[in-house]
């Protein structure tokens, strides 16, 4: 089987993060033949972004609410009976394994990892993990498993000319360096990581600049909100910028010193970076990583970043100094990265992967003792 495979792409969110950025991309190079629809689990601003594509939109809330999506997903699947769905992201996965839908499902993630993974993995005809760390749970399990790194298009970024802009958005002279979190304003992401090692990193480095781009949303905007005073109790107004989301983040994150990935895991497992394209994006452009060594990240990393053991914030700092202060180390990861990507994470690779894999999911048959929706 080599043609195309019409797929019905399912979306957790429709925010705009690394979830439904690796979705857009992957649409926009798969194109027509391959895609039937795109199913969204919530109203927001990634639903605009789809307009090229017949869009359906499913409100679906926690809990009871799952199953009231699951019910309508279900009747949905049955007018349109489509070959297979790629379920991406761990709620429209659950939402498509209990609708029934002959799924593939794409996890980007360790949210609630364990019983509840496995359950929904039982259910999949495959399980596509974006790095092999997020595939961990369902060791000797049976479930039907590959992994597909992420791909990502060649970016032909001007460092001078992001640092021109890095700095206008900052709205200050050139400072000594400049660090960023790109990523939304969630706890996970580790922004109280990088405050709490900023005024020791002030000390060695007193212009440093630490630069927050990501939006602020529900349900974390206290969560913003504290981090906003957090900076001011400390008097660090003029040390960290909230820019926001940004179009333009990635030839912003080229005219940075470093990209910081300093996640932190909550109780469900989200936190641990499967394969965060915010890392592949700066390497991409020859910035520097800096971050916690765990989930996919090292994986991703390879020798071209600086990894420290989850949650010591002396060996963060100390990391951030290194790349900061040591130009030639710098240096040799700006060379690093780049070329790692082109060579391992090139966006042709990863399309032809995942096409394969849908060929794949398309011919095998529903596990025994489950039926697949659209097949009745």
């Amino acid at each position: 089987m080599s043609e195309a495979v019409r797929v019905t792409f399912v979306s957790s969110h429709a925010h705009l993060g690394g979830e439904e950025g690796y979705l857009a991309t992957l649409l926009e190079e798969l194109g027509p033949d391959w895609i039937q629809e795109v199913i969204v689990l919530e109203d927001g601003p990634f639903v605009g972004r789809l307009a090229d594509y017949p869009v359906h939109v499913i409100p679906t809330s926690r809990r009871a609410g799952l199953a009231v999506s699951a019910w309508k997903l279900r009747s949905h699947l049955r007018r349109t009976r489509p070959v297979l769905v790629h379920a991406n992201g761990i709620k429209a996965a659950l939402v498509c394994a209990l609708a029934g839908a002959p799924m593939l499902w794409l996890k980007h993630d360790f949210s609630w990892d364990g019983r509840l993974a496995r359950f929904i993995g039982r259910r999949a005809r495959l399980v596509v993990g974006v790095s092999g760390a997020v595939l961990e749970t369902f060791a000797g399990t049976g479930v039907q498993t590959e992994v597909v790194h992420t791909g990502l298009r060649a970016i032909n970024a001007d460092p001078a000319e992001g640092r021109r802009r890095l700095l206008e958005a900052l709205g200050s002279p050139e400072p000594t360096a400049v660090a960023a979190i790109a990523a939304r304003i969630d706890p996970p992401k580790g922004h109280m990581e990088a405050l709490a090692v900023l005024p020791e990193l002030l000390v060695h480095v007193p212009g440093l600049r630490l630069a927050f781009m990501g939006a602020e949303h529900a349900p974390h905007l206290e969560y913003a909100a504290g981090l906003r005073r957090l900076v001011a109790e400390r008097g660090l107004e003029d040390s960290v910028t909230f820019l926001g989301y940004r179009d333009d983040a990635v030839e912003l994150m080229s005219g940075c010193d470093a990209v910081l990935i300093p996640s932190i895991v909550d109780e469900s497992g989200l936190g641990r970076e499967g394969f965060p394209l915010t890392a592949l994006e700066a390497m991409a452009v020859g910035t520097p990583v800096v971050g916690y060594d765990h989930g996919g990240v090292p994986e991703l990393v390879g020798d071209c970043g600086v990894l420290v053991p989850p949650g010591d914030r002396a060996a963060l700092r100390n990391a951030i100094l290194e790349v900061v202060e040591d130009e030639g180390l710098r240096s040799r990861l700006a060379s690093c990265g780049p070329e790692r990507v082109a060579t391992r994470f090139a966006l042709p690779r990863f399309v032809a992967a995942m096409k394969e894999r849908y060929r794949e999911a398309a011919n095998r048959a529903a596990m025994p003792g489950r039926s697949d929706v659209g097949r009745n």
